[in-house]
């Protein structure tokens, strides 16, 4: 019997790209052939390749695949697992039960999201709904070598996405409706806090600096740097991982954001901005879930407070009750196995367990020569697509996922999961 064939939409490149490669080198040891889509390819690719299973991020997809691809699997695998009920995929598919009987497998960050699916569709068919835990936390937890990394830079966390969309779309987009002018107002209130310090480490401390745009950040909006007084003090990653950039910070400042996940589970001290701007409670209102990081960070009010723990760095991050509790109950975080393991376990059962799609489909040789004149074509007309649009052949992966897929393998042996077995 031939492959299955299995196509993964990583739909927004810095924040879903290296948990999919990882996620498609383990489907491709179980006996499939993947390719990893973005939405310059997404539809191509489902239309020409004909697949057993297409793996999407976000449940906006779900009724257009149930037209274009009858016969496929539809695995929902969230780009955003960990959110609270008024937001989350239970709250969409509750009031949208077509979409969700339409699914086949629905691999969930955490019990806590379980939970709010039977919630919201208390009479479906729960089978489909699989805990495995947060895929882009596996980076963290199958990477000991970060523990190890040298801590040279002060890092910053980008989220300024509306005001350096990676598109170069004007901010006046995000202010189309009056009820978004908060939170373009905390961005630019948040953006001038973090040049300020940047101002200050550079005049007051020889340290240098890193950072790390927004996943929805163009990266060329910081191209200043390049100029004094930042020049040879400041850089910018725009890599795939955030944990390995996470693991080489002394300490990193940011406003709120879930990005704090990686930072706490690594040990990394966090220097919140939103006490500082006065904006710590519009964030704990717009954004519940991303405001948690707050419990865990250190929050000044003052530049000159920010200036004493940057050059009195902290040893470890705040420890957290609750924190611990989300990460256990929308996250998965303290069980033994991978995330992504337990995924590709129960997607592969899933396929060995239906029919395949009937039809024909291209090889994917051809495909792949498509897709590189495609990007080649789309990149002379728009050179910031590669900044949220993933293409294997020039997004590399980093070399150190190779040793995070034999941890996790080795894992898999120690545990005795095997080809689906013990899927829970």
């Amino acid at each position: 019997m031939s492959r299955y064939r299995i196509v993964i939409r990583a739909f927004t490149l810095r924040r879903d790209a290296a948990a999919a490669m990882i996620f498609a080198e383990l489907l491709k040891q179980q006996g499939a052939d993947v390719v990893i889509a973005s939405s310059r390819d997404f539809q191509r690719t489902v239309r020409r390749w004909n697949p057993d299973a297409v793996v999407i991020n976000t449940v906006g997809q779900i009724t257009r695949l149930m037209k274009q691809v009858p016969g496929t699997a539809i695995v929902l695998w969230p780009g955003e697992g960990a959110q609270a009920l008024e937001s989350s995929d239970a709250m969409h598919l509750g009031g949208s039960p077509d979409e969700y009987n339409r699914l086949d497998l629905a691999l969930l960050w955490g019990r806590k999201t379980e939970e709010f699916f039977h919630q919201t569709l208390p009479a479906a068919d729960h089978s489909k709904l699989v805990v495995c835990g947060n895929p882009r936390l596996d980076v963290a937890k199958f990477n000991p070598d970060l523990f190890k990394s040298e801590r040279k830079t002060v890092g910053f966390v980008g989220r300024y996405h509306s005001l350096n969309r990676y598109n170069a779309v004007p901010a006046i987009f995000s202010l189309q409706y009056p009820h978004k002018r908060d939170g373009v107002v905390w961005q630019v209130e948040n953006f001038i806090s973090m040049i300020t310090i940047i101002h200050r480490i550079i005049v007051e401390t020889d340290m240098n600096i890193s950072i790390r745009p927004h996943p929805l950040e163009a990266p060329e909006g910081y191209d200043f740097v390049t100029e004094a007084p930042f020049k040879g003090r400041v850089k910018i990653d725009d890599s795939v991982d955030l944990a390995a950039w996470t693991a080489r910070q002394r300490v990193i400042v940011a406003p709120s954001s879930q990005s704090f996940y990686e930072s706490y589970v690594l040990g990394i001290p966090t220097i919140n901005l939103d006490p500082l701007t006065g904006n710590a409670e519009l964030i704990r209102r717009l954004t519940p879930h991303a405001a948690m990081s707050q419990l865990v960070s250190f929050n000044p009010k003052t530049y000159d407070e920010v200036m004493t723990l940057i050059t009195n760095i902290p040893e470890a991050p705040r420890t957290n009750i609750e924190v611990d509790l989300h990460l256990d109950e929308f996250h998965d975080w303290y069980a033994p196995e991978s995330a992504l393991a337990r995924a590709t376990d129960a997607t592969m059962a899933m396929l060995r367990s239906r029919p395949r799609p009937r039809g024909w489909h291209l090889p994917m040789r051809i495909l792949d020569l498509w897709d590189r004149l495609s990007f080649r074509r789309i990149q002379k007309r728009d050179p910031l697509h590669a900044n949220f649009n993933y293409h294997r052949h020039f997004h590399k992966a980093p070399a150190y996922l190779e040793t995070i897929i034999n941890n996790i393998e080795a894992q898999r042996s120690i545990l005795g999961r095997k080809n689906g077995d013990n899927i829970q």
